[in-house]
């Protein structure tokens, strides 16, 4: 288990990686009931929460939903909150062998992430390079 964020604007909630229950999956608890619950129910996938967006809808989640090869291999996910399991693809780094991204953050005003470019064989946490995401503009040239 790893602690990730409270879910804005009210903090009642908050998002955690279930690790080893059916891979790595992204929960969350409410932190009065004790209730939990899994917001991506995807075995055999690693799935990790990073960075909540201000408005308390989206988290984004290293994934690597487009190929199941491991936290090696991920990509940066959109992830809905509200347990409907929506989900978009926002990077394509592991598309090229050797490289994935990770340790996204969105901004306060929720129009920007910054992530880093990673190669898949280092541990986590390395990286080559910030990057910074118009999540705006990124809706013009969605593939």
């Amino acid at each position: 288990m790893e602690t990730q964020n409270f879910v804005p604007p009210d903090e009642k909630m908050l998002t955690f990686s279930a690790y080893g229950y059916q891979g790595t999956e992204v929960c969350v608890v409410d932190v009065a009931t004790k209730r939990v619950t899994n917001l991506t129910n995807s075995p055999g996938e690693y799935d990790e929460p990073e960075g909540i967006f201000p408005d308390g809808r989206f988290t984004l989640v290293e994934c690597d939903k487009q190929n199941k090869k491991g936290s090696s291999y991920v990509d940066l996910w959109k992830l809905r909150l509200d347990g409907g399991g929506y989900v978009e693809r926002l990077t394509y780094f592991s598309d090229y062998p050797g490289y994935k991204s990770s340790n996204p953050v969105v901004s306060d005003d929720g129009l920007f992430m910054a992530f880093q470019m990673a190669k898949s064989k280092d541990p986590a946490g390395v990286g080559y390079g910030i990057f910074i995401y118009d999540l705006t503009m990124a809706k013009t040239y969605k593939r």
